[in-house]
């Protein structure tokens, strides 16, 4: 859990990064200021654009960094067409088709003042993905997908219509069928132990298997709802009724590859027999490892039925009472497999054998949901208001799966065995969540606000493992008290100093703690014992300030720090702290207008963001004969996700007909160490990446304007070893028509 948290929090701070650099990039519709001067503006209008580029490098790292297609595109970007077809009545169309990028879009809307309107259209988009190979430093070696150009597309089908009548019930009905389909790249990759180092027998304790082999999802999924709903005022009451009918149904297959070409000789693995000198014979020695193919199959098909009720009464000119309650009602169903395909070298030469841990993997649960709260909203005086609410919610899950187990034994492992396994789940838990809201504006100029809630769950989970039922009446039995305690709070103030300075502060506080612990009615405890406790608090700043009506600048700063404690089994092994995380960053941003037709902003990002482990606890494992001694804390490093980015924009009328626009962005994060490599795999990422672009936008005419953009991008990534690097131009011309 650790691991996938730091993981997801470097990924997390990467992409913000990146996607902050990429605003400079030239997608369509990326104009990011207003004109310096009055340029047309049209309520129908076609806007047709073409773009193309010239990339030289890994053009699926350019692809999933600018968002676009690195072969370009052409096609309408815009159509916009507005109809009055009588005084009450308006229609609406709204268009796109561009090839590359394969984003289109078709919808219309009818709307009639008094009646109602009926909305419905279909769109589309392509969501790029780079497959990019894992990279060790140590030997330079790379191990990339056959295919890393990946996408996922993405589309949405809908109908819409309401009906509001004067003085009637108001009526909704929408259905949306949405479908995702394509591949994508996995953080979970595969092992390799091609990186160089040797192999872990004595002297050497270390392994040298690291996971640096890619692995991508084959994704094929659809989501289809249907929601109906009334609404209607009655007194001071205002009513709404929901009913919902939710549908998925799923089936994504995960390709996963261990040891790619490598399979062990006998001698290293303690096989020896008569037939091991053909067998070192028949292995090339840099291969070291079985490999391993594997597709792991999970589907999924859900069914939800849900019902959801809200009255608001306004009870006085200060009070307001919020009611609510939701009943839902959910059904799944689960299938897949975990093939795989195992390479073994024998005397007589490579041996395949299929096996799979979950074949015929079927099951299912259901889910029964209640919600109900109440909430009171105070206008206690003109300066001061409250808001109080609570929800609370019962929820009881039962689920059941079998599948059966096919492995291979014996040596070389031939011999294939079928085992049949079954487990159940019932869970029953209940969620308290009182909130809190103030808001107070009594002295001059300053605001202050508080809002706080605390959400407590607690409930009882009866599981058992995954058993033989032909062997065993039941597997191991899991009784378990759970709870949860979760806070979240904030204090801050804005205070207007005066027309040319505006201050910002808050204070946060967000804690989270899960415990399980077993317990039996009869005998000893059956269940578990563990405990997951984090806390995060910290504040942030800004200050807006107006110099003068030409020049102003904002300056924010938000810190953070985190603790996290985590147990297993008690009394071995009691609580400690397993992290610490500490997160601070300070951005600026200055405007300046120095004449009416000229505008130029600056912009900086500085970040730094740690997440420790054990390290430098861990210390230095000593030896123990025959092994040596080994530096732990290069095993257990932190994880640094500290990036800085630097952007500036300027643009300005050439005349009355011409604006030109010029905008330049930098991103840099240095957080990958190779000196980690021989005893653990360095993650950290280590990038570079600039931009600059000039965009000219020129009125031909009354209903006609011209758009261009040039730009050069260049990428250096040495978490890749450079193998993702891209630099080239790009450019981009549009024109628009008035109709």
């Amino acid at each position: 859990m650790k691991a996938n948290f730091i993981t997801l929090t470097r990924t997390t701070r990467f992409a913000t990064g990146t996607l902050l650099l990429c605003t400079g990039f030239l997608a369509p519709g990326a104009d990011q200021a207003p004109v310096t001067d009055a340029l047309p503006l049209f309520e129908s209008y076609i806007k047709v654009t073409g773009q193309a580029a010239a990339i030289s490098g890994d053009k699926s790292a350019f692809q999933t960094r600018a968002k676009q297609p690195a072969n370009g595109g052409a096609g309408i970007e815009d159509l916009h067409i507005v109809k009055e077809l009588s005084k009450t009545t308006t229609g609406t169309i709204d268009a796109r088709a561009l090839t590359g990028a394969e984003d289109y879009l078709g919808r219309y809307n009818l709307t009639k003042v008094g009646v109602g309107s009926v909305d419905f259209g279909f769109k589309r988009f392509r969501t790029f993905y780079d497959g990019v190979g894992g990279f060790f430093p140590t030997n330079n070696q790379w191990l990339p997908l056959n295919d890393q150009s990946l996408h996922i597309d993405r589309s949405k089908a809908w109908v819409e219509i309401k009906v509001a009548l004067k003085d009637l019930p108001e009526f909704e009905v929408r259905y949306t069928n949405e479908l995702r389909s394509g591949k994508k790249d996995s953080t979970i990759w595969g092992d390799s132990s091609l990186t160089g180092l040797a192999f872990n027998v004595a002297p050497n304790p270390v392994s040298p298997v690291r996971k640096f082999t890619p692995s991508y999802l084959q994704v094929n999924e659809r989501h289809e709802a249907v929601e109906a709903s009334v609404k209607h005022t009655v007194g001071k009451t205002a009513l709404k009724l929901t009913l919902l009918g939710d549908r998925t149904n799923n089936h994504d297959t995960r390709f996963v590859t261990r040891f790619p070409g490598e399979v062990v000789p006998w001698s290293i693995a303690g096989l020896a027999t008569a037939a091991q000198p053909a067998a070192k014979a028949a292995v090339a020695a840099t291969n070291w490892n079985s490999q391993v193919l594997i597709a792991e199959s999970d589907a999924m098909k859900t069914q939800t039925t849900g019902l959801f009720a809200t009255a608001d009464t306004i009870l006085s000119g200060k009070l307001t009472l919020r009611l609510g309650a939701n009943y839902e009602l959910v059904h799944t169903a689960i299938g897949g497999g975990r093939p795989l395909i195992t390479t073994t070298p024998t005397a007589a030469g490579p041996l395949l054998v299929a096996t799979d841990n979950y074949l015929g993997l079927s099951g299912g649960t259901r889910v029964k949901d209640y919600v109900g709260s109440i909430g009171l909203d105070y206008k206690a005086t003109k300066t001061l208001f409250l808001k109080l609410a609570f929800r609370a919610q019962s929820e009881f899950i039962r689920g059941a799966s079998s599948f059966n187990v096919v492995a291979a034994t014996g040596t070389p492992a031939v011999t294939l065995a079928t085992t049949p396994r079954s487990g159940w789940a019932k869970i029953h838990q209940n969620v308290r969540t009182p909130v809190a809201e103030i808001r107070y504006t009594g002295i001059k100029d300053v605001a202050f606000y508080f809002t706080g809630s605390k959400r407590d769950l607690s409930g009882e989970e009866r599981n058992t493992s995954a058993y033989n039922y032909l062997t065993a009446a039941s597997g191991t039995i899991a009784n378990n008290h759970v709870s949860e305690d979760h806070g979240n709070y904030t204090l801050g103030a804005n205070w207007r100093q005066s027309a040319f300075l505006t201050l910002r502060g808050e204070l946060f506080q967000k804690g989270h703690k899960d415990n399980t612990v077993g317990f039996s009615t009869v005998g000893p405890t059956v269940g578990d014992y563990y405990l997951l406790d984090s806390e995060s608090t910290g504040y942030k700043l800004s200050a807006l300030a107006k110099v003068t009506p030409q020049f102003g600048f904002t300056t924010r700063l938000v810190a953070q720090k985190g603790t996290m404690q985590v147990t297993g089994f008690l009394p071995a092994f009691p609580a400690y702290d397993s992290l610490n995380s500490k997160n601070y960053m300070i951005s600026e941003s200055i405007d300046w207008t120095p004449h009416q037709t000229v505008y130029v902003q600056l912009n900086a990002n500085v970040v730094y963001h740690v997440i420790s482990t054990v390290y430098p606890r861990a210390g230095v494992t000593p030896a123990t004969a025959p092994n040596n001694a080994f530096d732990s804390n290069r095993v257990l490093q932190n994880s640094d996700n500290n990036y800085a980015t630097f952007g500036a924009l300027t643009g300005f009328a050439i005349d009355q007909k011409t604006d030109m626009q010029i905008q330049a962005n930098f991103y840099r994060a240095q957080n990958g160490n190779a000196l980690l490599a021989p005893l653990t795999m360095p993650y950290g990422v280590a990038v570079e990446e600039s931009s600059i672009t000039v965009g000219v936008k020129h009125t031909f005419a009354d209903s006609w304007i011209g758009h261009a953009k040039l730009g050069y991008f260049e990428s250096k990534n040495d978490t890749s070893g450079g193998r993702s690097n891209f630099h080239g131009p790009l450019a981009y011309i549009a024109f628009e028509h008035g109709l």
